[in-house]
């Protein structure tokens, strides 16, 4: 049968619609395509800068990324490269506000394991230097070493298998061993002053604490040794037991065997580092601790 006229011009009609948008939809492709492409060139471009140390330059190229591509894939990476370059640039607290901002908007995504690393970057570089040759005085504001403390931690206990962990428990124990040296330094000012509960629980912190700050040798040490000036043999002879069984190269086992050759035999206490340290019977009139805000005798704490 042979097809009417009109449904003829009804069919031409509709082909003539179409044709033009199969043309559009096939051409949008390669357009895309294109774009795509010099986005991914202008984000090389700027890490090139990036790589050069061309901090202004990368800067302005990362944020015209920013601009162009407010909602990509390359707008987000662009945002987190700008906070390593005020990293790089050693401000640190831009960098660390820059981070944080960052990893709220984007806490899935996945580079944000490498943010909260940098995170705890930032606030390991936020402590002095000389932290890290001296233990810090007591008066001195710990802050950024507990905050890089705790951001390391959970980076470590989240992240085992980033490829910064290595880093991230390096940077954990020299953070846990400014925080233990501190510790060690106010319990000795305490054991100077015949603080010896304040002295102790000090020094069972460190060992609660920071087990791994490489200081729990010289902490075993001196518990003992205030647990001496306390008239607790049992427990002076159980740090001594423990120092010697646990860290038998530690530099501090020839003092605590001689400790233990001088106490001879008897009872002994194992080191609890969780339990609180109770007053002992010589000294019902000393202070059973006394914080760094209460009044001080005078004069700094005396290292040892």
């Amino acid at each position: 049968m042979t097809p009417s006229p009109r449904l003829a011009a009804l069919a031409l009609t509709v082909l003539a619609a179409v044709a033009p948008a199969c043309a559009t939809t096939g051409a949008a492709a390669p357009a895309n395509a294109s774009a795509s492409d010099a986005a991914d060139r202008r984000y090389q471009r700027a890490m090139d800068l990036f790589r050069d140390e061309s901090w202004p330059e990368a800067t302005e190229a990362f944020r015209a990324i920013q601009r162009a591509n407010a909602t990509s894939r390359l707008a987000t990476l662009a945002e987190l490269r700008l906070a390593d370059v005020e990293f790089k640039q050693d401000r640190f607290t831009e960098a660390l506000a820059a981070f944080r901002a960052w990893l709220r908007y984007h806490p899935g995504h996945a580079e944000a394991p490498y943010a909260r690393f940098m995170i705890a970057r930032c606030h390991v570089e936020q402590m002095p230097e000389d932290w890290f040759l001296t233990p810090p005085s007591w008066e001195r504001d710990l802050s950024s070493a507990h905050d890089a403390e705790t951001a390391l931690a959970r980076f470590v206990r989240d992240n085992g298998t980033s490829e910064h962990i290595a880093e991230a428990r390096r940077h954990l124990r020299r953070v846990r061993e400014v925080l233990a040296r501190h510790e060690v330094y106010v319990a000795n000012f305490y054991s100077s002053r015949d603080h010896y509960n304040a002295a102790a629980s000090r020094l069972l912190g460190v060992l609660a604490n920071f087990d791994d700050s490489g200081l729990e040798s010289l902490a075993l040490l001196r518990l003992g040794e205030v647990y001496l000036r306390m008239n607790r043999a049992p427990e002076a002879r159980g740090a001594f037991t423990h120092l010697v069984d646990a860290y038998p190269r530690a530099g501090e086992v020839p003092a605590a065997q001689e400790h233990l050759r001088r106490l001879g035999p008897g009872p002994t206490v194992p080191v609890r580092p969780e339990s609180a340290v109770g007053p002992a019977p010589d000294e019902s009139g000393a202070p059973e601790d006394v914080e760094p805000s209460t009044p001080r005798p005078e004069g700094p704490p005396a290292q040892r």
